[in-house]
């Protein structure tokens, strides 16, 4: 895609700003590293069986860690070891500052997004998956899937993003993400998208334009210009 023909992003339409969380607005992914930590040959098992088509991407996180033993003060500690992208608070500032609405959309789990939020000091809408103790064991649900998409997700961001440009439809949508498996709907239902990491040449085999970033600091920059600037490479027309 050439200079001339990058897209902009209107002014005259109200901006809303979605974020993926784990490898996005954190550094680490929550739910990767702990199962790596605590669950890594359960894991390659399962996630073997996720590459056959035997489980969505849902069946498998439940499989994965419904009934998992891990007190709640445990989780606490582990929690705590979770970065923030370098940017995740300024790019918060400026969502409030312009009064641009901000949601995470998350596949993992609501219980540490609160802690998270807490931990951080810092405050935000979200969207994501179920999970309550039951003892000192997990207990997991699906917020959102959805029966049409493909993702097989337990919080679909192509239905959330969907839904909220139903009730508002003069909306242009960013989604902003990293993963391959749980950001690429969204990406793609969004008017524009921010990709890193597998999400990235996803959208360059589904054909769809993204704008490349490796902090949200980049993301601020293009949305405080109202203008998409970038490189050659991850771009596609």
């Amino acid at each position: 895609m050439s200079e001339m023909n990058m897209p902009t992003i209107p002014s005259d339409r109200p901006l809303l700003v979605f974020c993926d969380f784990d490898g996005t607005f954190s550094v680490q992914d929550v739910g990767s590293t702990l199962a790596h930590r605590l669950l890594p040959e359960k894991r390659k098992r399962l996630w073997k069986r996720f590459e056959t088509g035997e489980f969505t991407a849902w069946s498998y996180v439940k499989a994965l860690f419904h009934g998992l033993s891990f007190p709640e003060k445990d989780l606490e500690r582990f929690l705590e070891t979770i970065d923030l992208d370098p940017g995740a608070q300024a790019l918060l500032d400026w969502c409030r500052d312009e009064d641009v609405p901000f949601w995470i959309l998350s596949d993992g789990f609501d219980w540490n997004l609160e802690r998270l939020q807490a931990m951080n000091h810092i405050d935000f809408d979200y969207h994501a998956n179920h999970l309550e103790y039951e003892g000192d064991r997990w207990r997991v649900d699906a917020s959102r899937p959805s029966e049409t998409c493909g993702c097989g997700t337990g919080s679909c961001k192509r239905e959330i993003i969907a839904s909220y440009r139903r009730s508002h439809p003069d909306a242009y949508c960013v989604h902003i993400g990293n993963g391959r498996v749980s950001d690429l709907c969204g990406a793609i239902e969004a008017d524009l998208a921010f990709a890193k990491d597998s999400l990235a040449p996803a959208m360059d085999e589904a054909g769809h334009t993204y704008v490349p970033f490796e902090t949200l600091h980049d993301v601020i920059a293009v949305l405080s210009s109202r203008e998409v600037f970038t490189g050659s490479q991850g771009v596609t027309s």
